[in-house]
C-alpha cells in the first residue's frame, strides 16, 4: 500500500470519441502531467481518433481499439492491454469509455476504476457508475452533485476542476487573431467557442444578437466549433437577418489568438459541466458573458459570497436576458470591464491551472486506492 500512498502509479486512461473536444483536451493535459510527475500513463483510445494522433505525436504510450469500444473485438483488445499492463488505476474519460473499460476490466483485480463525469445533468442511470467504477471524478461541484442525486454515495464522488495550460493562453496574439478574421479596428468581436450541439445554447445566442446589433451595429459574432447543428444555426442566422454579422468558423487551431482578439467571450450553454474554453478566456483576461448553467457559476464566482463579480451572467435558455447581459458588458465603462476581467484571471490562476488539475487527480487516485485497500 505504500506505493499507492506515495510512489509512482500506473494509470490507464480510456477515451472513445473520434473528434476533439474539451474532454480530449483534458485527457491530453492529464496524460502529459502524469508522465511529467514520474507516473506511467498508458492511453487506450479510439483507432484513428484525434486524441490517439495527438498523444502519439507527444510520444505517449497509446493503444488503439476500434469504434467506441462497445464491440466484443474491442473489449478483447482493451482487456489484453489491461492484463499486460496491470494498472493501479483505470480511468474512463467519458461515458462510453466507462462501458468499454469497465466491462473489459471485470475480474482483472484492478485496484481503482475511476470514471470522469463532465456533464452536470442528472445521470440517466447510475448502474454503470456503481458496478463498473469504484469512484467518480466530477469536473465541478454541479457535476458531482448530479451524481449524488442519482444515488451514488458521497464517498465515491470527488471534485477535480478542469485545468488550463497558461502557456497556451499566453501564446495567443490579438493582432494576429483579428487580422486573420479581417476585422477593422472599429469592429467589436463577440466570440463563442464550443461544439455545435444543443447543450451549448448557440440558438439562444443567435436569438439574442438582433437586439445587440441594433445598438452595436459594429459587432461581429464569431462561432468556433463544428457539430450536427451547424447548418441549422447558419439557416437561423439568415432568417434573423444577421447572417452578415455572424461567422461560423468551424474547428480552429488558433483559438488562443481568437480569444485574445475578442472584445467579449460569450458562453450561452444551457447544460455545462465546467467548460475549459471559458477557463482559457478567464486566463486571457477577456470580458465574459456566460449563463448560470451547471458548473459555470463555480468558474466565474457567480453566487460566491466571498468572491467578486468576474463576469456578466444570464439564466440559460433566455435570449432576452442574454442580450441584456451582452449589452451591459459592451456598454460598461472600460475600467469596469478591466476590473471584471482581472478578477476572472486571478480566479483562474488560483483554481484552474493544469498543475492543480493533475495534482488533485493524483490525490483522488490515491484516495480511491486507499479505500480499496482498507
Amino acid at each position: 500500500m505504500a506505493t499507492h500512498e506515495t510512489g509512482a502509479l500506473t494509470v490507464v486512461l480510456v477515451s472513445t470519441p473520434a473528434d476533439w473536444g474539451g474532454g480530449e483536451d483534458q485527457a491530453r493535459l492529464l496524460a502529459r502531467g502524469l508522465r511529467a510527475r514520474g507516473h506511467r500513463c498508458a492511453v487506450l483510445a479510439r483507432r484513428g481518433g484525434a486524441l490517439a494522433r495527438a498523444l502519439v505525436a507527444d510520444g505517449l504510450e497509446v493503444h488503439e481499439f476500434p469504434g467506441r469500444g462497445r464491440h466484443p473485438a474491442a473489449w478483447r483488445q482493451i482487456r489484453s492491454v489491461l492484463r499486460r499492463i496491470r494498472p493501479d488505476v483505470l480511468h474512463a474519460n467519458d461515458a462510453h469509455a466507462l462501458w468499454a473499460g469497465g466491462l473489459a476490466s471485470l475480474g482483472l483485480g484492478i485496484a481503482a476504476r475511476i470514471a470522469s463525469r463532465r456533464a452536470a445533468f442528472r445521470l440517466r442511470s447510475a448502474w454503470p457508475y456503481r458496478w463498473l467504477a469504484d469512484g467518480v471524478i466530477g469536473v465541478s461541484r454541479a457535476a458531482a452533485e448530479a451524481c449524488r442525486q442519482a444515488g451514488l454515495p458521497d464517498q465515491s464522488v470527488r471534485v477535480v476542476y478542469d485545468g488550463v495550460d497558461p502557456a497556451r493562453v499566453r501564446s495567443g496574439d490579438r493582432r494576429r487573431g483579428r487580422a486573420g478574421l479581417g476585422l477593422r479596428d472599429a469592429d467589436r468581436l463577440l466570440l463563442a467557442v464550443g461544439k455545435l450541439t444543443d447543450c451549448k445554447g448557440h440558438t439562444f445566442l443567435l436569438y439574442a444578437l438582433p437586439a445587440v446589433l441594433a445598438r452595436h451595429p459594429e459587432a461581429v459574432c464569431a462561432v468556433v466549433g463544428d457539430g450536427e447543428l451547424r447548418h441549422a444555426l447558419e439557416a437561423q442566422a439568415i432568417r434573423l437577418g444577421i447572417g452578415h454579422r455572424v461567422r461560423f468558423l468551424g474547428f480552429r487551431r488558433d483559438v488562443p489568438d481568437l480569444i485574445q482578439a475578442a472584445d467579449l467571450f460569450v458562453l450561452p450553454s444551457h447544460t455545462e459541466g465546467l467548460c475549459s474554453t471559458l477557463l482559457e478566456a478567464m486566463f486571457a483576461g477577456r470580458p465574459i458573458v456566460a449563463t448560470t448553467a451547471g458548473g459555470i457559476p463555480e468558474a466565474i464566482g457567480h453566487g460566491d459570497p466571498a468572491g467578486e463579480v468576474c463576469a456578466w451572467s444570464a439564466p440559460p435558455r433566455h435570449a432576452p436576458a442574454l442580450a441584456a447581459a451582452i449589452l451591459a458588458a459592451l456598454d460598461a465603462p472600460e475600467e469596469e470591464r478591466t476590473r471584471r476581467a482581472a478578477c476572472a484571471m486571478a480566479r483562474a490562476q488560483r483554481l484552474f491551472t493544469v498543475h492543480r488539475m493533475v495534482d488533485d487527480t493524483v490525490l483522488a487516485y490515491r484516495d480511491f486506492l486507499a479505500r480499496a485497500g482498507s
